[in-house]
């Protein structure tokens, strides 16, 4: 049921990784728009998958949402199976940038332009990082939307 996109809104506890505000529930309604399917990785449980659970409710398009809820490398088959991938800084978009999956990563949270550079993804597919650390959520939101517009082959 395509085009779909994967999305991992996991921080694993980093709370500077994430983007606040309802920014997480604006980015699923802007993929509900371009996307028939979306999943999203619940992760280990608990306070994440309650937190992207209500952002996929209140999104305008919880029918497109598809909660994926088990190990990674499962999680991995899907995003390479996917026609784009989503995230903020973790392993799903290594794992779209190694398959050539295209992939826009909000990279917030760094320490350092270094450790940014070094754990940004890297791969044969089209990939977008949004450095977010001095973008407001509103502003992160305005930059992922303008690359889903210029990028229109990806889906």
């Amino acid at each position: 049921d395509g085009p779909r996109v994967a999305i991992s809104l996991g921080v694993g506890d980093n709370e500077t990784k994430r983007i606040g505000g309802d920014f997480e529930s604006r980015l699923i309604r802007a993929l509900g728009e371009k996307f028939r399917a979306i999943w999203i990785d619940r992760g280990v449980g608990g306070a994440e998958a309650t937190r992207v659970t209500a952002a996929a409710k209140v999104s305008g398009c919880a029918d497109r949402v598809r909660f994926w809820e088990g190990s990674f490398a499962g999680f991995a088959s899907l995003i390479a199976q996917s026609d784009l991938y989503v995230g903020y800084d973790s392993a799903g978009q290594h794992a779209a940038a190694a398959s050539g999956t295209p992939l826009i990563s909000i990279f917030a949270g760094a320490p350092s332009d270094r450790f940014r550079r070094r754990w940004s993804p890297q791969g044969p597919g089209r990939i977008h990082v949004i450095e977010a650390d001095s973008l407001t959520p509103v502003g992160c939101l305005a930059k992922f939307e303008a690359i889903l517009a210029q990028d229109l082959d990806i889906f």
